[in-house]
């Protein structure tokens, strides 16, 4: 791959396109968001990471890697008519704000090129239809984990259309970025955030009903089940807001009441608590 194209240049947008263009040396990245903050803000980490990446290649006596020159911040689509090999969308979780960027993905689609979304939630087959029709074989979800640097897993979503060989192209891209993938069919919150929102849900409704306190919920997951993070923590890790939306999304398309966000979840979005990012959610973070 060539030409690489990332709408989103928040956390996740910005670490997908920072992954692609380390792995990928001689591509061009493109990384769109129309926030001037937040491409300040990504700059910023492309810089610090690129930093903690070579200087541990360096300690492994590995040459260094300068992405400076190919690993790009627009500020938008513009007029350009540059075809892409590979674009994903790493936005919020919006349904319609996805599918007119993969509209403008269209615009700048070869009949080869690759469309990605990195939704936790949403339904790919319904991404597909803003493409022409002719390529919505080439259209599958790759949700990638926070922090994408880190996370090993890449979970591949197919739909009913999606053709093998892009399938088999997903997998190799996963594999070139050192991600493990695993497939599932297209289906509301597919496999892991299905499981994973249950459980954060579920421990929200303990905090609630006043069981336990946040401290000790998460210390009971984390010693009695060995997970890295406890549920609590890792919904303010995620973000409250996203947490909910995804929640909400689950439950309207269920209709399974084991998906119903629970009340203090939707109090502390309202409050604008929504975890490390505002610096308060089930707990409290120092700027």
């Amino acid at each position: 791959m060539e030409k690489i194209l990332i709408a989103g240049g928040g956390a996740m947008g910005a670490g997908i396109g920072y992954v692609f263009a380390h792995a990928y040396p001689k591509a061009q990245v493109d990384v769109i968001d129309l926030n001037e903050k937040v491409r300040a803000q990504a700059a910023e980490c492309f810089e610090k990471w690129m930093m903690k990446d070579n200087q541990k290649a360096v300690e492994q006596g590995k040459p260094p890697i300068d992405i400076s020159g190919r690993l790009n911040l627009l500020a938008g689509f513009g007029k350009t008519q540059l075809q892409y090999d590979f674009m994903l969308e790493a936005v919020t979780e919006n349904i319609e704000i996805k599918k007119k960027i993969f509209a403008e993905f269209d615009l700048r689609a070869h009949d080869a090129s690759l469309f990605a979304s990195n939704t936790s939630s949403l339904s790919i087959t319904q991404l597909s239809t803003a493409v022409n029709p002719k390529r919505q074989g080439r259209v599958l979800g790759m949700h990638f984990f926070n922090p994408p640097r880190v996370m090993k897993l890449l979970e591949i979503i197919t739909t009913e259309a999606t053709e093998s060989d892009a399938l088999e192209l997903a997998k190799k891209i996963a594999h070139t970025l050192a991600k493990e993938p695993v497939i599932c069919k297209d289906a509301p919150g597919f496999i892991t955030s299905r499981l994973g929102i249950v459980l954060i849900n579920e421990a929200i409704f303990a905090l609630q009903e006043n069981l336990m306190s946040a401290e000790d919920i998460d210390t009971s997951m984390k010693l009695g089940y060995n997970f890295p993070m406890g549920p609590l923590a890792l919904a303010d890790f995620i973000g409250l807001d996203v947490v909910f939306a995804v929640t909400q999304s689950l439950y309207e398309n269920y209709q399974d009441p084991k998906y119903r966000p629970c009340m203090l979840l939707r109090k502390k979005v309202e409050a604008g608590h929504l975890g490390q990012k505002t610096g308060r959610g089930f707990f409290t973070y120092s700027a």
